[in-house]
C-alpha cells in the first residue's frame, strides 16, 4: 500500500509538497498506459487474413476502434504460452509426447472473460505464485534462454494482467503436481469482509493488501478472528492455493476479466473478430502449433505446417520469400520476409509478437531494398530517358512486406513492444545482398518500379498541365464566344467548329444565351496512346478541357459538373472535315469515355444544298439537304408533286453556308453519339488512331479501296 512521506491533512492548503510511494499494484493501476500502452480508445488499421470456401486467402485492412492496453493484456497472456512452445521446440530433454502442441483460447458469451490454456510443461507449484503475483519474476533471465527466440524478456507481462483484472484464476500442472489459485478477491469473500464493519477506506485497503500479497496473513487491519472466519471461504474459492497430485497431466490455464476502472472506465469487452485474427497470427508465425478459439457455439482451429507461407501459396499475390539465418551472430537472427508486389501495409512480427510500428531494422530492410534496386542498369537507363532521378518512394510504392523475425534478446521502445530497436543492419545487408537478384527475377520488381517512375513523371506533367488549365480558366480563352446567359441555364451547348469561317457563319445563327462557340485551327492532335498531361500541353486541347470544365485527375461522375450540357462538333462535309470530327471524338473517348454514356457528345452537320422550290399551287419554299442522298430524295418529291426547282446552291464549306441554313444545322441537325459496344469502339479507335496499328490500318484502307473499285 502507498505511504505518505509527509502526511498532513492540510498539506495542500499550507503549500506543503505531498510525496507518495506507491506499491507496484497501485502504480500499475494508476499508470496503466505506461505499463501496457495507450489506455484510451484508439482508431487503428487492423489486418485480416480471410479464407474463402476454396481455401484461398485475401488480405484486407479495416479501421477499428479499441483500447491498445486492453489488447496488450490478451497478448501478454498468450505470449507466455507461445514462449513455452518455442522453448519446447529446442529442448531435447522433453519427450515428444510431453511437448506443447496446443494453445486454446476461449471467450465468454458476454465477451468479458478470457481463458488461455496450453498443454505445455506447466509451472512448478513452488514458482506459480511468484510468476503471477510479482513483477520481474520469470525464467527468461538466465543464459539458457539465450538459446530460445522468446517474446517475454522482463518478467512483468502476466502479473500486469492480474493487477488490472477483477477476476484472475490460474490452474497449472507440472511434474505430477496441480496448482490452483484465485488471485483476485471473490465476491463472497468481499461480502464477508463487509460484515467486519470497516470504513469504506479501510475496506479498500484490505482488498488491496490481498492484491499485493496474494494472502490476508499479516494484514494489519485483520485480526485472528477475522482470519479464522475468512479461512474456510478462501479455501473454498481457491483464494488459498490448492496443490494436489495430477498424474501425468501438464499445462497451464489462465482466466481473467479486466476491470474497466483501470481502463478509464471504458468497455473492456473483447472483439471476437480481432481475437480470432490475433490467434491466427500466432499460428502463422509458429509453424506446427495448433491454436483454437472458442466463442459461444463457434470454434476455429488454426494450424500451419509451413507457417506464413501457406497464406501466400493460397492467394493471388505475387510474392517472393526471403529467408536468412545466421546462428553464429549474437542475435542468432532467423529472418523470414515475404515481399509482395503492390501497395499495402508492411506487417512485422518479432518472436511472434506483432510489432505494430515495425522497428529500425525493418525500416533499414525496406530502405536497403530500395537503394539497391535504384542502382540497377534498367533503372538508371530510364532515369536518363525521363530526365529524372529515381527515388526510394518509386521502389517503396511497388511492394510491401510481411516480416516474421526471430532474434535473441529483442529490445523494444516500450513494454507494449510496438517498435523494435535492435541494431541488425549488418545482418539485413547480408540478407538483401544474398536474395535481391532472385527477388527481382521472381516478382518483376524492376518493371513495377519503371512503371512507377513513368507514372510519377506523368503526374508531374499533369500537375503542370493543371496549373496551365487553371490559368486558362481564369483568363479569356482566345476566340471563345461564351454564352451570354447564366452558367446554370438549361440547354447550354458548346459548338466546336472547323475554323474561324465556320464560327462567322454560326454566330448569327446561334442562341447567344445558350450556345458557346470555339474554332479549331486545322486538324487537332491525334491523342491516342498519349498521356493526358502530354495532350494538355497542346494549347487547343487544353483550352477545350478548360472551357468544358472536364476533370483531369478522375472520371466525370456527374455531367452537371460540366460548364455545358452538350458538346457538338461541326465540320465541313468533306474528308478533312470528317478527319477533324473523328480526331475530336477520339480525344474525348481516350480520356473521358463516360461522356458518351452521359449523352454529352454530339456532331452537327450543315446542309450541303440549299434549294428554292416553287410548288404547283404557287407556294415557294427553301429546303435544306444535308447530303447528296437527301438532295436526290427532294428531286424525286419535286417530280412526283409537279414542283419546280427555282434555285440550287451547293455549300462548299461552313464559311459559305447562309444564316438560315446554319440555323437549320444548329436547331435540327445535332446527332448524339452513342456507344453500343465498348469493346468494338475500343478496337475501332485502336485501328484508326493508334500508332502501333499502322499495318492493320493500311490493310483496312486497301480492302476498302478494292471494294470501291469493284463496286
Amino acid at each position: 500500500m502507498s505511504a505518505n512521506i509527509k502526511d498532513k491533512p492540510n498539506a495542500k492548503d499550507s503549500g506543503e509538497r505531498n510525496f507518495k510511494k506507491l506499491s507496484n499494484v497501485e502504480h500499475v493501476r494508476m499508470r496503466t498506459g505506461m505499463w501496457l500502452g495507450q489506455n484510451s480508445m484508439s482508431t487503428f488499421e487492423q489486418h485480416f487474413f480471410k479464407k474463402d470456401a476454396k481455401g484461398n486467402y485475401e488480405i484486407t485492412h479495416e479501421e477499428l476502434n479499441d483500447i491498445p492496453a486492453k489488447l496488450k493484456c490478451l497478448d501478454e497472456a498468450c505470449m507466455n504460452a507461445v514462449d513455452e512452445y518455442r522453448k519446447n521446440q529446442n529442448d531435447k530433454t522433453i519427450k515428444e509426447g510431453q511437448k506443447m502442441t496446443k494453445l486454446i483460447v476461449s471467450l465468454s458469451a458476454d465477451c468479458g472473460r478470457v481463458t488461455v490454456e496450453d498443454n505445455g510443461r506447466g509451472i512448478p507449484a513452488k514458482n506459480a505464485e511468484g510468476v503471477f503475483l510479482h513483477l520481474m519474476y520469470g525464467e527468461n533471465f538466465d543464459d539458457q534462454v539465450k538459446q530460445d527466440h522468446v517474446a517475454g524478456q522482463n518478467g512483468v507481462g502476466i502479473s500486469l494482467v492480474r493487477m488490472v483484472s477483477n477476476f484472475f484464476r490460474v490452474t497449472t500442472e507440472n511434474k505430477g503436481q496441480s496448482y490452483k489459485k484465485l488471485f483476485s478477491v471473490h465476491d463472497e469473500v468481499k461480502k464477508l469482509i463487509r460484515t467486519f464493519k470497516f470504513s469504506p477506506e479501510d475496506f479498500e485497503k484490505v482488498i488491496l493488501y490481498y492484491d499485493e500479497h496474494g494472502k490476508f496473513t499479516d494484514c494489519p487491519l485483520l485480526n485472528k478472528d477475522h482470519l479464522a472466519k475468512l479461512q474456510p471461504l478462501m479455501e473454498k474459492t481457491f483464494m488459498i492455493e490448492a496443490i494436489k497430485p495430477c498424474g501425468d497431466s501438464h499445462g497451464t490455464s489462465v482466466e481473467f476479466e479486466l476491470e474497466p476502472k483501470y481502463f478509464n472506465k471504458l468497455d473492456t469487452k473483447f472483439n471476437p473478430d480481432l481475437m480470432r485474427q490475433y490467434l491466427q497470427d500466432i499460428a502463422m508465425t509458429n509453424p506446427g502449433l495448433e491454436v483454437q478459439f472458442h466463442h459461444k457455439n463457434k470454434s476455429d482451429k488454426f494450424k500451419f505446417k509451413k507457417g506464413m507461407e501457406e497464406i501466400f501459396q493460397n492467394s493471388d499475390l505475387t510474392y517472393y520469400k526471403m529467408e536468412y539465418k545466421d546462428p553464429n551472430v549474437a542475435s542468432q537472427i532467423n529472418l523470414e520476409t515475404y515481399f509482395v508486389i503492390g501497395q499495402n501495409k508492411t506487417l512485422t512480427w518479432v518472436n511472434s509478437n506483432f510489432a505494430v510500428q515495425g522497428g529500425s531494422a525493418i525500416e533499414y530492410l525496406e530502405n536497403r531494398i530500395c537503394d539497391e534496386v535504384r542502382k540497377k542498369s534498367q533503372i538508371t537507363a530510364l532515369e536518363k530517358k525521363l530526365k529524372t532521378q529515381s527515388t526510394r518512394n518509386d521502389v517503396r510504392n511497388c511492394f510491401h512486406m510481411y516480416v516474421n523475425l526471430r532474434i535473441l534478446n529483442p529490445r523494444f521502445k516500450s513494454q507494449d513492444k510496438s517498435y523494435l530497436i535492435n541494431d541488425l543492419n549488418e545482418d539485413i545487408r547480408n540478407a538483401v545482398d544474398k536474395s535481391l537478384d532472385k527477388l527481382i527475377k521472381k516478382t518483376d520488381l524492376l518493371e513495377e518500379v519503371k512503371m512507377q517512375m513513368e507514372k510519377r513523371t506523368q503526374l508531374k506533367e499533369l500537375e503542370d498541365a493543371q496549373k496551365g488549365l487553371r490559368k486558362a480558366s481564369k483568363n479569356n480563352i482566345p476566340k471563345l464566344m461564351p454564352p451570354t446567359g447564366k452558367p446554370s441555364d438549361a440547354g447550354r451547348v458548346l459548338f466546336v467548329a472547323e475554323g474561324d469561317s465556320a464560327i462567322a457563319g454560326l454566330r448569327p445563327a446561334r442562341n447567344p444565351k445558350l450556345h458557346g462557340l470555339f474554332p479549331l485551327r486545322g486538324k487537332p492532335m491525334n491523342c491516342k496512346g498519349m498521356s493526358l498531361a502530354k495532350a494538355l500541353a497542346n494549347e487547343e486541347m487544353k483550352n477545350i478541357v478548360a472551357i468544358l470544365g472536364l476533370p483531369i485527375n478522375e472520371k466525370l461522375k456527374d455531367p452537371k459538373e460540366l460548364n455545358y450540357e452538350k458538346v457538338s462538333i461541326i465540320t465541313d462535309a468533306d474528308f478533312d472535315g470528317y478527319a477533324i470530327r473523328s480526331l475530336m471524338l477520339s480525344f474525348f473517348y481516350e480520356y473521358w469515355p463516360e461522356l458518351f454514356d452521359f449523352g454529352v457528345i454530339h456532331i452537327s452537320a450543315a446542309p450541303l444544298f440549299e434549294v428554292d422550290v416553287k410548288w404547283k399551287d404557287g407556294k415557294k419554299e427553301t429546303i435544306f439537304c444535308i447530303d447528296d442522298k437527301d438532295y436526290d430524295k427532294l428531286m424525286d418529291r419535286i417530280r412526283k408533286n409537279g414542283g419546280e426547282m427555282v434555285r440550287k446552291k451547293r455549300n462548299k464549306g461552313l464559311g459559305e453556308t447562309g444564316k438560315e441554313a446554319m440555323k437549320f444545322a444548329v436547331d435540327e441537325c445535332m446527332t448524339k453519339i452513342v456507344l453500343n459496344n465498348r469493346k468494338t469502339a475500343q478496337k475501332t479507335q485502336d485501328l484508326w488512331f493508334h500508332k502501333d496499328f499502322a499495318e492493320q490500318r493500311r490493310e483496312a484502307i486497301s480492302e476498302y479501296s478494292m471494294a470501291v473499285i469493284q463496286d
